[in-house]
């Protein structure tokens, strides 16, 4: 994949990491707390893990989200790889073309949770201005990130203690490649 974009959102929050793991589980839920998203189908099950609480390997979702400066991104999310309550590895289709990541690492009531996202625009006007509208769409990544992490700590229940969006290009000495 010749990934363009490289994010990676990191929120520290206080709370039960059990619930936590939970709430960011259940992504058919996610609708109910994240503004953003206007449209989520569940397109396949896959089989439930031992814990319960982790996504399904094989799982399946579309969603459509509203960005910020009002164009939607529809995309499907395809869990390729679950470690119970540590992290979840997924690839994405449609409108952003890539993987992405997610760690939960917690020790005691404090939490970090991380995103990681290696993706390509595929909508061709994207494309065609992806050089000059970088900023923008790094800009309308994190204000969804922002968003998605309010709506898990309140319905989970936790508490927002510090957020951090880093955005890298191709090229930077920290652009990280997931392994295949």
């Amino acid at each position: 994949m010749n990934a363009k974009y490289h994010f990676v959102s990191t929120f520290r929050i206080t709370g039960d990491p059990e619930l936590v793991w939970r709430v960011l589980s259940d992504v058919e839920r996610w609708i109910l707390w994240w503004r953003c998203l206007e449209v989520s189908e569940v397109l396949s099950e896959g089989e439930r893990p031992a814990d319960g609480d982790s996504p399904a390997v094989g799982s399946a979702y579309r969603h459509t989200v509203r960005t910020p400066f009002g164009y939607r991104l529809r995309y499907e999310i395809r869990v390729t790889g679950v470690e119970s309550r540590r992290s979840v590895d997924a690839e994405v289709s449609g409108d952003l073309v890539g993987r992405g990541r997610a760690v939960a690492e917690a020790a005691g009531d404090e939490a970090t949770v991380r995103f990681l996202w290696l993706v390509a625009v595929s909508k061709p006007w994207m494309r065609r201005f992806s050089p000059i509208a970088r900023p923008a769409f790094t800009w309308a990544h994190r204000r969804l990130m922002a968003d998605f992490g309010e709506g898990f700590t309140t319905a989970s229940g936790a508490h927002l203690v510090s957020t951090e969006h880093v955005a890298l290009r191709p090229g930077d000495a920290s652009f990280w490649v997931m392994p295949e």
